[in-house]
């Protein structure tokens, strides 16, 4: 992706190029042209409808030129949702419903209590914090913000609350350590912090509103509950040696550009902070606010999205005063629309009959001879299925069939419909996975580092589920 320069409140736009290197590339031209031309000229077969190829055309067309950089990509998802409702692929019911849903509205509160916490400077605080604490190395802070996320993980439900808790303290270590937007380096941090979210929180049953949802599906099905600590014995161990696994790629693959300052800098440097000001005490106060509000949403059932909202909201009161108009005007509104865009692809890919045709071409594959062969096919169902679905309509849409399928064969679908999850936590692509889109969208990682860190770490991923998840399962007995 483009090496981003310009910068706002809370982070670069993702998307922004100086217009003196912005050269026509024909060739990237091309392709975003004829791959989805190549796509419309294929033969309906497999119930590959005519809706369905224009809905595979119109994505390639998006995802192609995103990936080639030959228009901004916040445009490029502002054009998609309206191609999709041209080329009559889906009603704007469905291609604008991103906008009702509360992921864009986290987007939107998230944005708001990062900008309070990058400006108060408390976010710089405890950053600063985090590197001295963690060895005040780069390694050490990658470590540091892994752990901060792996610690979150059972407490707080919402993936996209946890991310939007840990974000700000990402950038404010990119600020510490003096790196660009889009560099390796920044592009590192933010992937160790997500990373330590997201791919933990498959281990808990709590780290995700789709993993009940889930389980109690195959519960149902077999009559057999699965109880929160029965779900952290089977997973928690495969998840934890996922999370270290994609933190060693990383650490590996994203070495910073510049020499990094010693410990004894960063430890003087936080030392000139001096006392927490008005201002950061008034953002602590907020920060506690949310996590308690975080930790209590199954009792008051307030979505995190609105939380986030609403709080942003209170810091422009009067006594309060975290922001202002004038700081409300400077916020990267492409973000927003960013967001919202890429995760129509999902939501069309529903409604179009576009997910359930790839299903359909899939799942006859799932049935073979062996709990090892079902288990591998299970996990490749996950991640392929997860270009056109959202995780959340994966979950739903097939945990059913797939438990099924293990019970006619004579197995525990349990570790199968666990194979199924991990799988769907691969992803090439931000438009994948809400909480990748969310961390993407503030700018700084780049489309190159992204796609080959989560690139090595799907190969990988896919090793470590036969080498250490098949192995762990028959130990434990729920693979006979």
């Amino acid at each position: 992706m483009t090496n981003v320069k310009e910068t706002s409140p809370v982070g670069p736009s993702p998307q922004t190029k100086k217009p003196e290197e912005k050269k026509p590339n024909v060739l990237f031209w091309a392709l975003s042209l004829v791959l989805p031309l190549v796509i419309l000229l294929l033969p309906e077969y497999a119930g590959m409808t005519v809706t369905v190829k224009r809905f595979l055309a119109v994505t390639v067309w998006a995802v192609t030129a995103m990936a080639t950089d030959i228009l901004p990509s916040a445009l490029i998802a502002i054009l998609l949702p309206i191609f999709y409702i041209v080329a009559n692929v889906a009603k704007p019911q469905a291609a604008l419903a991103p906008w009702t849903t509360s992921v864009v509205w986290i987007t939107v509160g998230g944005m708001l209590i990062a900008n309070v916490l990058m400006t108060s400077g408390i976010a710089k605080r405890i950053a600063y914090l985090t590197i001295i604490k963690s060895g005040g190395t780069f390694n050490g802070a990658l470590i540091g913000l892994t752990i901060t996320g792996i610690v979150i993980n059972p407490f707080v439900p919402s993936i996209m609350g946890k991310l939007a808790i840990i974000v700000p303290i990402a950038m404010g270590i990119c600020q510490v350590f003096k790196m660009e937007p889009q560099s390796r380096g920044a592009s590192a941090v933010m992937l160790a912090a997500f990373l330590g979210v997201a791919t933990t929180r498959i281990g808990f049953f709590t780290g995700d509103g789709g993993i009940p949802m889930m389980v109690n599906i195959v519960s149902k099905i077999t009559a057999a509950p699965v109880s929160w600590t029965e779900y952290a014995y089977h997973n928690l161990f495969i998840a934890l040696s996922l999370t270290l696994v994609g933190l060693l790629i990383v650490i590996w693959a994203l070495k910073p550009e510049t020499e990094l300052e010693a410990k004894d800098v960063i430890v003087q440097k936080y030392k000139e902070l001096g006392p927490l000001s008005s201002a950061e005490k008034k953002v602590c106060v907020v920060l506690v606010v949310t996590i308690i509000a975080l930790l209590t949403d199954s009792i008051h059932n307030i979505d995190p999205g609105w939380i986030f909202v609403i709080l942003g909201g209170i810091c422009f009161l009067p006594g309060v005063d975290l922001m202002d108009d004038t700081q409300l005007g400077k916020l990267n509104y492409k973000m927003i629309f960013f967001v919202a865009g890429c995760m129509s692809i999902g939501i069309v890919a529903t409604a179009s009959g576009s997910g359930k045709w790839l299903a359909n071409v899939l799942f006859p594959f799932l049935a073979g001879s062996g709990a090892m062969y079902t288990m591998m096919a299970a996990w490749f169902f996950g991640v392929a299925i997860n270009f056109l679905l959202t995780p959340l309509a994966a979950m739903a849409s097939f945990t059913a069939p797939i438990a099924e399928v293990c019970i006619k064969a004579g197995f525990n679908p349990l570790p199968i419909v666990y194979s199924y999850l991990f799988g769907l936590d691969q992803y090439i692509l931000p438009y994948e996975f809400a909480g990748l889109l969310f961390v993407y969208s503030y700018g700084y990682i780049s489309m190159k580092a992204l796609v080959k860190v989560v690139a090595i770490r799907m190969a990988v991923s896919g090793v470590v589920m036969l080498v250490v998840a098949y192995p762990y399962w028959k130990l434990i007995g729920l693979i006979k």
